[in-house]
Order: structure tokens, then sequence, then C-alpha cells
């Protein structure tokens, strides 16, 4: 039903209005009906007198594109149109003159009612039958009237002959007989016209007065209209002006988007500094992401959009898979630059009537809140990393991380002094590369023995930036400058750590209820030595207030290797699913002089033994073997001759054949050179730089330096290695180390 609301007195004055109106036609209904007949006849024969002309010029034209083996296309669809236009007026003439036929004319004139006029219309129907007869087949060709021939070009095609014939008759006929058809359209008009401009002079009269009166009629209703449409319009400009200044003070990009894609003329200001930019006129909402968001992600916004335009979609159902929730956009900031914003974009459908009209689209500006996000996830991650770092700590023997906290810092300084040693030739750089990477290695050793993740990870990190470096054809000064960066976030970390052992010291003597007045009985922390950062670390063990916790930070160097190593065969066996048994024999017979060298020929050696050697227990089981492997390190007193260190394992052995390959496979040597080699020779292999047989690289094996780390220390103490092997039994590594007084003096 039609609702009219306040329309109601509008359309009661219209109804009025028309009702006058057409009572005032109604008078002249018989009177305008014969002059519109009249003029009606007058036009329509009109129209035949131009008609005929224009159909002999067309054809002509035709005649002429075909001569000149031009495009027909064109040609005779104007002359099939013009055809159809002349066939359906002389139609509507003939059926004028049919009813006129015969008829009365009361009151006046009835058009093409006399006999001649009924004689020159069926004249000129006849004369047009002939015509059209042979125009048929031309406006019905749709062939291809040329063909293409080797050595004359293009020439007419048998159709193109027969529609050549077809126009040739057209065109002559219309030549001969075009003439008379004009001059018979000529009479007809004459006649009607002379009659039709007396009619007119009458019906004039009538309609003067009428529609005077309805002017009448039309001035009050305009007067009536004008008083409720000036109210109307002033509270339609408040409402204008209001709905301007919400959008003028809202901080929300609003704007309506069309089923098109076209962003209205209404939208909030805040468009405007959202994306940088006044133009919106005419813009298609792709327009407006295009060029601020990757090709995908418009590709998505586009396809969400079309999906609201659904009516079986459910709104808040589609709403959860917005791909716009929170998008990043690349503004212009001038100058050829671009700032990285994330924007949210909200789609509402509006209904009018029941139906959907417009996406109503609501942007804001969330930068700051997913940079609060981001910070806050960073915050948790620091807070996460240090956390773990502190659980590391607590599970380390205090004395045992006393001294790694030294090492490292004496291997940092190593690796520092390394760094500025001056080196121009491609060799001694090379000698650079292999001296940091045996400290890298040595402090990522012993981080993995005492369970510091987080130093073996970063000294990880440093390794692989190391064998990237390896593993280009030249080297020169500037390729070591990254590694400043990488040397001083290890050192930043390693003095992140002395700082939570400083703290958890600290927090110790807090716990204990002791003071550092000088009454106190407990002696004071005393520090041990002093970071990059300035951060001391105390000599005192960590835990010693506690009576339980001191007992285990009394135990022996010896114990707390032994620990360590164990630790870190159970780590790399769980790693990739062994299992493994560790067993150490004689450690607390070291020298002094030889445990920092002893506690990192053991870690290498035993690492290599669990991740190389030690067979998973299904290979095992397969080889009647027991699903545990074994590792044994001992360390023996040989009199005179100094001391013995063992590190033996019983799993899958050395190949020598395979160790040739290897080397042959790195580039270490070529195929010729790996032949001569003696199962001795072939079995030393492993001691070379970068030497591994695994592919793979992970934190425990791949690099090549393990093994390169012993050979070089059992160097530096004047000492000897050696390795027996059978494949498939076991491994046995053998170093003789002379004592430290021989060891001094060599």
């Amino acid at each position: 039903m039609l609702k009219l609301g306040r329309y109601k007195a509008v359309m009661a004055v219209l109804v009025l209005f028309l009702a006058g109106t057409g009572a005032l036609l109604a008078l002249n209904y018989f009177f305008a009906d014969r002059a519109a007949q009249s003029v009606a006849a007058v036009r329509s024969i009109g129209q035949q007198s131009l008609q005929a002309r224009l159909v002999a010029t067309q054809a002509q034209v035709v005649k002429n594109d075909l001569a000149a083996r031009r495009y027909l296309g064109r040609g005779l669809g104007e002359l099939k149109a013009t055809v159809g236009t002349f066939d359906t007026a002389l139609e509507a003439l003939e059926r004028q003159a049919m009813q006129a036929a015969g008829a009365s004319s009361f009151g006046g004139y009835v058009p093409l009612a006399s006999p001649t006029a009924q004689r020159q219309v069926q004249v000129l129907r006849r004369t047009w039958g002939e015509y059209r007869a042979l125009l048929k087949p031309i406006v019905a060709f749709n062939g291809n009237p040329y063909v293409e021939t080797a050595d004359r070009g293009t020439q007419l095609s048998a159709t193109g002959l027969r529609l050549n014939r077809e126009l040739d008759e057209a065109v002559r006929f219309g030549t001969t007989r075009n003439e008379e058809m004009t001059n018979l359209i000529g009479a007809l008009t004459g006649g009607v016209e002379s009659d039709t401009v007396a009619r007119a002079q009458q019906l004039r009269s009538y309609l003067v007065y009428g529609f005077g009166g309805a002017a009448l009629l039309l001035i009050g209703c305009v007067f009536y209209f004008g008083l409720r449409l000036s109210g109307q319009e002033f509270a339609a400009t408040r409402a204008k002006k209001e709905t301007d200044d919400i959008l003028r003070t809202v901080n929300q990009g609003l704007f309506l988007l069309d089923k098109d894609g076209k962003i209205g003329a209404e939208r909030s200001e805040a468009l405007e500094h959202i994306f940088r930019r006044k133009d919106f006129t005419g813009l298609s909402f792709d327009g407006l992401l295009r060029g601020i968001v990757p090709d995908k992600t418009l590709q998505t916004a586009q396809e969400y959009v079309h999906l609201l335009w659904g009516d079986r979609v459910n709104e808040k159902l589609v709403k959860t898979i917005n791909p716009l929730a929170e998008v990043e956009v690349n503004v212009a900031a001038g100058s050829g630059s671009t700032d990285t914003q994330f924007l949210e974009f909200d789609f509402n459908r509006v209904r009018a009537d029941g139906s959907m009209t417009r996406l109503l689209v609501t942007v804001n500006d969330v930068t700051r809140r997913v940079q609060l996000a981001h910070e806050l996830l960073e915050s948790q991650e620091k807070a996460q990393a240090q956390l773990d770092m502190l659980l590391h700590i607590l599970h380390v023997e205090p004395r045992q991380l006393s001294a790694f906290l030294g090492e490292s810092e004496v291997a940092m300084k190593m690796v520092n002094s390394i760094l500025k040693e001056p080196a121009r030739e491609e060799m001694a750089f090379r000698a650079k590369l292999d001296g940091i990477f045996r400290q890298i290695h040595g402090v990522k050793g012993e981080a993995a023995a005492l369970g510091l993740k987080t130093v073996e990870q970063r000294a990880h990190s440093f390794e692989e930036f190391l064998a990237e470096l390896r593993g280009r054809p030249t080297l020169g000064g500037n390729d070591f400058l990254p590694l400043v960066v990488k040397l001083d976030d290890l050192f930043g970390h390693l003095a992140q750590v002395r700082e939570m052992v400083g703290r958890l010291a600290e927090l110790r003597v807090a716990m204990s209820g002791e003071t550092d007045s000088p009454s106190q009985s407990t002696p004071a922390l005393e520090p041990r030595y002093t970071g990059p950062e300035g951060t001391l670390v105390q000599k005192t063990p960590l835990f010693a207030r506690d009576p339980e916790l001191a007992r285990n930070a009394d135990t022996s160097e010896a114990g707390a290797l032994e620990a360590s190593l164990k630790s870190l065969a159970t780590r790399i066996a769980n790693e990739q699913a062994k299992k493994v048994e560790l067993i150490c024999v004689g450690l607390e017979h070291v020298p002094n002089d030889y445990r920092r060298a002893i506690k990192d020929m053991t870690i290498q050696m035993v690492r290599n033994c669990v991740a190389h050697g030690i067979e998973t227990p299904a290979e095992r089981t397969s080889a009647s073997k027991g699903a545990s492997g074994a590792v044994v390190v001992k360390f023996e007193l040989r009199g005179t001759d100094g001391f013995e260190l063992v590190c033996q394992d019983d799993g899958r052995g050395l190949s020598a054949d395979k160790l040739r390959q290897t080397a042959v496979k790195r580039g270490l040597m070529t195929q010729e050179q790996a032949a001569k080699l003696d199962d001795r020779r072939a079995l030393s292999l492993i001691f070379m730089p970068g030497f591994s047989t695994q592919s793979e690289v992970t934190n425990d094996a791949g690099r090549g330096v393990g093994m390169d780390i012993v050979r070089n220390l059992v160097q530096e103490l004047g000492g000897k290695v050696g390795v027996s092997t059978t494949v498939g039994k076991f491994a046995r590594f053998r170093i003789w180390l002379p004592v430290p007084s021989k060891a001094q003096a060599a």
C-alpha cells in the first residue's frame, strides 16, 4: 500500500489540479484528436520523401564501398535501418488511410479521407513494394564479399558479385523511380497540409482557453507548495548543517559505498587526514586502496565487499572474516616518502524499504594501538627471555657458572683482539676467521654443556655468519665489520647474565635477613671481575647462604665437569631420539693447568660421539646392540710420560672410505688426492677445519669446527692425538699430554 505520510496535502492539491486540467482537456479532445491526425499525417508523409531519397543514397554508398573493396558493415547497417524505418512509416500511413476511408468529417476534416489521397497512398505503396523487393537481398546480406588472391589482391567473391548485381538493379530502380515517389509524396503532403493549417487555427483557440484556466489552477498550486516547501527546505538545511558538523567533528573516517563501489559525496573530514588526500570525487573503493596495500590484500578486499552485497549472506557472520579488520597501509608522506599506518575498516549495510542501498564504511587509524600491542609483545618476549635465562642460571652450579662467565669474557676479548689484528692477504683473513670460530665454538660448547640456551643460541647465530664468511670466494677487511655487531650482541648478553647473577646474589642476601653491617660474621661479597658495562660479578657462590646449596657449591671441579658432560650428552641424545649413557673416570686427576683445555676437549668429543657416533635405538637393535649407547671419558696419569685422555663410544665408528668421499664432496681435495690417502691419514681428516660428515648444520654438529678445536688445543699443550675405530663397533680418541712442566718447557 502507498504510504503518503506528510505528502497527503500535496497529493490532494495535485489531484485537484489534474482533475481540473482533465476536465478542460476532455472538452477539446475531439478537436485535438483531429488536429493530431492531421499533424501525424503531415509528419508521416513528409518522412516518406526523406526516407525514399535516403534509401537511394545509401544504396549508392554501399555500391561505391563494394567497388572500392571497403568494409560494408556500416553502410549495410545504415541501409537496413533506413529501409526498416521507411517500411514502418509507410505501414502507419497506409493504416491511417484505411481508417480514414469512407469516414465522415464531423466537425471538421479527416486526414487522408479524400479519394485523391487514397489513390496516391496506393500508388506509393505499390511503387515502394517493387523497390523493397530489390532491396531485400541486399539488407539481408551477411557474408564476405571479398576473396584474397596471390596475383590480383582483393577481388569480389561469388557472393560479392551477386551482391554487386543486386545493388546495380536497386540503384537503377531508385534513379528512375525515386523522382516519381518523391512527387507522389509531395502532392500527398500538400493536400493534407492545407487542410491541417485550417484545423490548427480552430484547435489553437480551444487550447488557449482551456490551458488558461489550467494555468490559474497551477499558479494556486505553486503558491501553496511554495509555502510548504520553504518550511521543509529550512528543516532540510538545518539537518544538512548538523550532518556537516558531525562529519567535520567525528574522528573516524566515514563514507558510503554504492553497489558499483563508488565513494559517495558525503564523507567525514577525518578521511582526508587518514589517507593524506583531499580528492575523493568519483573515486572507487578499489582506487582508494590501490597502491597503499599489497595487491593480494586489495583482491581479498574486493571479494569481501562483493560478498557483503549478497542479501543471503549473514551480516554478523561475514563480519567475522573481515580482511580489513586490521590492515597495514603505506600512505604518501611528501617528498616521495611513505608512512606506515594500520587502519581498521568496518562495513555496515544501509537499507531502505527492506532492500540494501549502500554500505556505510567506518575507518579508524589504529596505528598507535598496534604499536602498543607490538611493544607489549616485545616486552613479554623480553620478560620471557629473561625468565628463561634466570631458570637456566638457577640450574647451573654456581662455581661452574662463575668459571664460565670468566672464561667467556676471556674468549670475547680474544675475539676482539683477533678482529683488531691487521691483515692484508687472503690467508691472514682466513686465519683470523678460524681463530674467531674456535673461540665462539668453545663458548657455545660450554654454554650447551651448562644448559644456558640463550647464550648457546646467540653463539650459534654468530657461527652462522662465520660460516657464511667462510663460504665466500674472497675475504676483505670490510667483511669482518658485521662481526663487531655480532660480538657486541653476545658481549651484551653475557653482561646481562652477569648482571642477573649479581642481582640473584643480592636477592639471596636480602632473603637471608642479613645486612652488610661490619658486625655481621658473614663475609662480604667480593667482586670477581668487571663486565663490559661495569657489572660486578661476585666471587662468593650465589647460594652460599643456603647450607644444602653450599654443599653442592663445594662439589669438586671433576664432579662439575662430569655433570656438565652428562647434561650435554642427555640433551643431544633427546633431541636426536637416541639413548646414551656417559661414564667418566679419573677426571679428578686433571691438573689445574689442564682443567680448561680438558673441559673444552671433552665437551667437543662427547658432543661428537653422541651426535655422530651413537646410533638410534632402532639402528642399534638391528645391529644386535643394546638400545642405549655408551660413551666413556677416561683420564689417567701415565707416570713421567704425562697423561692420557680417552673418549670412546660404541657407535657406528668411522669409515675411511666415507671420510674420503666427504672430503672430495666438500672440495677439500680432489678424487685423485683422496684415493692416495691410507686409512690412517683418512681418519685424520676429521681434524681438518670445516670438515663434517653431516650435511645439515645444527646447534651440535655440521660446522666442522669441534675436532679442529681439539687438535689445536692438543698442539698448544704439546701433546698428540690418535684415532682408532672399527666400523659398526666403536670409535676411540686417544690424547697424550705431557706433564705441565714439560708442556711449558716445550
